[in-house]
């Protein structure tokens, strides 16, 4: 659930990515209603001490992760097909900008002193997330009739009530595996939003990825789509704000699984076979 495009096909469920070709929204939304509503008397776990949480850039500045943290968002950024892909200088003044008044970033630290692993996000009116998202490098493609339009469907949803902008989640190879390092990055997101009492959330990803198929399993609106992106919209975050804090992270992947159903068989690519020195196809 974020801005940057991120390979967590390992940390999520194959059955989500493919949540929204079998349940409709709204029924995807009414799971994690129940599910909050099943939860409401179990007692919260501990606060996760996986992350360290930072309210400013200059902190990070400080400690010496601004120039981790961009590299790792610059090595994740470099394969993807995104058009105008933030460099490293302009990842920087973007951390400068969205990291604050209410924001946090989490980082999830190595074993050796570097950054595993990243998300950050800020409250704030729907039009300053707007204009922050236009400054955005990658979003560069959007044409005017496409921000009229998420204007004017992300006004439908939020009004004037404040917004959790989700700026980006990052994981390295070595984490992406489980649901427990994208459990503990999101979750100080929704403790933000919770504690200042914001129920909604707004986020871009890039098309096909894993991010997406996360975003539409956890029941988030498509509020516009292009070749390149699509931009979600999640306007009650309460109910996974419960289910964060009642569940381990194997508890949520398990709810995640159960949305859609597993993902079918993928069919083996033709196999060439020697037979008297020549070759012949062998199909399975």
């Amino acid at each position: 659930m974020a801005a940057h495009p991120v390979d967590l096909a390992g940390a999520v469920p194959s059955a989500a990515a493919h949540a929204a070709l079998t349940f409709p929204g709204w029924r995807v939304r009414g799971f994690w209603r129940w599910q909050a509503w099943r939860l409401r008397k179990a007692r919260a776990q501990e606060p996760s001490h996986g992350v360290a949480l930072y309210d400013s850039v200059h902190t990070l500045d400080r400690l010496g992760y601004v120039d981790e943290f961009c590299r790792l968002h610059h090595d994740l950024m470099r394969p993807v097909q995104l058009p105008d892909p933030d460099t490293p200088a302009a990842f920087a003044r973007r951390l400068a900008r969205e990291l604050c008044g209410h924001c946090t970033a989490a980082l999830l630290a190595t074993p050796e002193g570097g950054v595993g692993g990243y998300a950050w996000g800020r409250l704030g009116a729907l039009d300053e997330t707007l204009q922050h998202f236009r400054q955005v490098p990658a979003l560069a493609h959007l044409g005017s009739e496409d921000w009229r339009v998420l204007e004017r469907r992300a006004n439908a949803h939020v009004g004037d009530a404040a917004v959790l902008a989700v700026g980006g989640i990052g994981l390295a190879s070595r984490y992406r595996r489980g649901f427990t390092p994208l459990k503990q990055l999101l979750k100080p997101l929704l403790d933000l939003a919770q504690g200042q009492g914001v129920s909604r959330a707004l986020w871009w990803v890039p098309r096909g990825s894993a991010l997406e198929s996360l975003s539409l399993g956890f029941g988030a609106r498509r509020l516009l789509q292009t070749p390149y992106i699509s931009v979600f919209l999640l306007a009650d975050l309460r109910p996974l704000a419960r289910v964060f804090s009642a569940l381990p992270a194997c508890g949520i992947a398990d709810l995640l699984a159960r949305v859609a159903p597993a993902r079918p068989p993928q069919r083996q690519a033709p196999r060439l076979s020697v037979i008297g020195g020549k070759a012949r196809r062998a199909e399975f």
